[in-house]
């Protein structure tokens, strides 16, 4: 049997073609590819910033956000996995070991140990790790033995389905690490995807108050923020972003803060400011490597700020993103903007990189 798969082989170059699909070993699975989901990551990847980095190298399949249905599962996988051929999952990225220490204390997406070099995870993988299927740009995806799967409801849309990882990051980011709870102020810093999730978050925890940051070009993002439950909005480059705030919060700062912005660092300077003494602050923003932030660190200090890195999800978070897709009692669909062919994957990335004029993406799904 062969799959249709899409592979880059350099900076800003996809070539579609047709690989083999390997036999399933008894720890192993086969998934029928129904969707997959792109980020900011995959813009990144696709435009060459990781290969600098040694987070990958050529050739391999992008795609580490897929939903689908499992074709085939080896006996000890179906055990272990608790699914069956037939079921519908939704599949997390990351590959672990079980053992090591990030595994055991729960941070099982830290583990390094199935792969020492670059990232371990679905769609960062090059051709010649496993059985070489390892990206959801594909009609297949060989699944691993170490695997982690979510089943989905068999009726969801697959518009709502490979959105499961953007809510999944705004579950953990914006709720889970920094600990928010009930009338909380909350200051998300960006209206991405990722943002977008953040909203949908904090208002399922009771956020009492959700600001949300955007620029001028993303009024269609910030309006569609305030539809999710964001009671404010700040035009950053026509505002200033901590006088708003501390205007919205009585003087009081904002408990915690969530920046999601890639590349800019001024949103990490405007969260040490708007946050309240002891509040805190999470920065999930990808800056590249190429920015440096100008931070005074004594303002962390006499303020005792909390400052939480974070760049995954975990079992926890796609659990709740699964959760409230299901459920869907926000209207969620209102977040897919564009879907693609295969053929069209390079179309896609750069429909959500912005750079197709006209064009307004938020959620983009790939779509064998």
């Amino acid at each position: 049997m062969k799959a249709r798969v899409v592979v880059q082989v350099a900076d800003r170059r996809l070539e579609l073609a047709e690989h083999d699909v390997p036999c399933v070993g008894a720890n192993e699975g086969l998934l029928r590819v129904e969707g997959c989901g792109l980020c900011g990551s995959d813009v990144e990847q696709f435009r060459g910033h990781f290969t600098a980095k040694g987070i990958v190298r050529y050739p391999l399949i992008p795609g580490h956000e897929p939903v689908g249905t499992l074709v085939e599962v080896g006996a000890n996988a179906a055990r272990a996995w608790g699914v069956k051929a037939g079921d519908r999952v939704a599949v997390e990225p990351h590959l672990t070991c079980g053992f090591c220490r990030a595994c055991l204390d729960g941070t099982y997406h830290l583990c390094k140990s199935v792969r020492a070099e670059g990232l371990p995870s679905y769609g960062f993988l090059p051709l010649d790790f496993g059985r070489g299927l390892s990206g959801g740009y594909a009609d297949y995806l060989h699944l691993h033995p170490r695997t982690i799967l979510h089943r989905i409801p068999a009726a969801m849309p697959i518009e709502l389905a490979t959105q499961y990882q953007a809510l999944a990051a705004g579950v953990r980011w914006a709720v889970q690490v920094p600990r928010t709870a009930l009338g909380d102020a909350v200051l998300i810093l960006g209206c991405g995807q990722r943002g977008l999730g953040a909203v949908v978050a904090c208002r399922e925890a009771g956020a009492g108050t959700i600001i949300v940051t955007g620029l001028a070009r993303d009024r269609h993002k910030l309006a569609l923020a305030r539809a999710l439950g964001a009671h404010h909005t700040v035009l950053v480059d026509q505002e200033d972003t901590v006088a708003r705030v501390q205007a919205i919060t009585g003087g009081h700062g904002a408990d915690v803060a969530i920046d999601v912005v890639p590349a800019a660092t001024q949103p990490v300077i405007d969260a040490v400011e708007a946050v309240r003494p002891g509040g805190t602050i999470v920065i999930a923003g990808v800056k590249g490597g190429r920015n440096t932030v100008a931070l005074d660190t004594d303002r962390v200090l006499f303020k005792e700020l909390t400052v939480h890195g974070v760049y995954s999800q975990g079992r926890a978070a796609y659990e709740q993103a699964l959760r409230l897709l299901t459920e869907n009692r926000y209207g969620l669909e209102r977040l897919h903007t564009h879907r693609f062919g295969l053929d069209q994957a390079a179309q896609a990335i750069m429909t959500l990189g912005g750079e197709i004029e006209g064009r307004e993406a938020i959620c983009v799904a790939l779509v064998p």
